[in-house]
C-alpha cells in the first residue's frame, strides 16, 4: 500500500506524461490517442503516480470516443477502461486506490452505478480484485470481444478478448 508520505496521485495525463506512460506499457502512440480522446470531456485519461513515479493509468469513460469500433455502444457506461498498474508495483493497492477515486468522480458526475470488464481466464487477480471491490459480474460466461481503436499516430489497433462485464452500485 502506498505509505502515507508518498500517496498515490491518480490525475488526468497530460503530454508531458507520454514517455513515462510508454515506459510503463505500450506505445507513445496509444496515450496520445488517449490523450486526444480525453480532449472530449466524456472521456477521462489518468496517470497515476507514486512519489516521482508513473506506476500506471486507466481512463474512465462517460462515452466512447468516436476512434473506438463500438463508438455508439451506449451500454454499461461509465466504465472504467484499459486499468493498467506496471508489472513490478501490482499488489500494492494501486489498483484499489484508482478504482476508488474513479468511483468517486461517477459519484460527483450523478451516476449510480459504474462498469468494468475484464479477462476472469486470462487475468483471475484483476477478476479477484474487483468482486472484492464490490463489482458483480453481468454474465455467467466470458463473451468474445473484438475491438479497433485508432492510436494517437493515426494506425488502428485491433484485438479480441474473452470478457465478463462487471458492475457496481454506487448509491
Amino acid at each position: 500500500m502506498p505509505t502515507e508520505y508518498q500517496p498515490l496521485l491518480v490525475r488526468d495525463a497530460t503530454v508531458d506524461d507520454i514517455p513515462a506512460l510508454a515506459a510503463v506499457r505500450s506505445s507513445a502512440a496509444l496515450h496520445k490517442g488517449r490523450l486526444r480522446d480525453a480532449q472530449n470531456p466524456t472521456f477521462r485519461y489518468f496517470v497515476m503516480r507514486h512519489g516521482e513515479q508513473v506506476v500506471g493509468f486507466l481512463s474512465l469513460v462517460f462515452r466512447r470516443p468516436a476512434s473506438w469500433l463500438n463508438a455508439d455502444d451506449t451500454w454499461h457506461l461509465p466504465e472504467i477502461n484499459d486499468l493498467y498498474v506496471a508489472e513490478a508495483e501490482r499488489g500494492k493497492g494501486y489498483g484499489t486506490l484508482a478504482i476508488r477515486a474513479m468511483e468517486r468522480i461517477a459519484t460527483e458526475a450523478g451516476h449510480q452505478q459504474l462498469y468494468i470488464s475484464t479477462e476472469p481466464v486470462d487475468n483471475p487477480r484483476a477478476y479477484s480484485l474487483y468482486q472484492r471491490l464490490g463489482y458483480r459480474p453481468i454474465q455467467s460466461e466470458p463473451y468474445h470481444h473484438l475491438w479497433a481503436a485508432v492510436d494517437g499516430e493515426g494506425h488502428t489497433d485491433r484485438g479480441e478478448a474473452w470478457l465478463v462485464d462487471m458492475v457496481k452500485s454506487l448509491v
